[in-house]
């Protein structure tokens, strides 16, 4: 399965998408969280209530709600290792990347199959302009290195 990664700092208007992975952080209205999410909930993998995620969209696509990426003002800091979850997996022998493709093929029903990115199509998100990307690069830059000093690396 291909991947194609919008992020959102790149985006000049709002995009569709089928599937947001929380690289970052999502949106999300409570009312989402009714009885309806752990339906079921007994009968999915552990990998794939581990990557919530993918598990969440596929929540929101049974039920029809429709996601979005929304354009940020810059890349956002990057946390890469999540501590629980890469324990989780260490210990069970699975990688991040076969649990995503899990939890992807578990909805593969759901999906709306006309919002999946195709290069250079008619649903391509439409980019910012160079001057604006240099911009707010160096402005992450700059966010980096304050986080990077009151912080230290992570």
């Amino acid at each position: 399965m291909a991947y194609h990664i919008i992020q959102s700092h790149y985006l000049s208007e709002v995009y569709p998408v089928s599937v947001i992975t929380a690289n970052s952080a999502y949106l999300i209205h409570s009312l989402f969280f009714d009885a309806h999410i752990h339906l079921y909930f007994d009968k999915i993998p552990n990998d794939i209530r581990h990557v919530d995620d993918i598990w969440l969209n596929g929540q929101a696509s049974k039920r029809n709600i429709t996601r979005y990426i929304i354009p940020s003002c810059c890349p956002h800091i990057s946390v890469t290792r999540t501590h629980v979850l890469e324990e989780y997996f260490g210990k069970n022998n699975i990688s991040r990347f076969s649990a995503n493709n899990h939890a992807l093929q578990w909805f593969s029903d759901n999906w709306e199959k006309n919002l999946w990115y195709k290069f250079n199509g008619e649903n391509a998100p439409k980019y910012r302009n160079w001057r604006t990307m240099i911009y707010r690069e160096w402005i992450s830059m700059i966010l980096n290195f304050k986080f990077i000093i009151y912080f230290g690396f992570i």
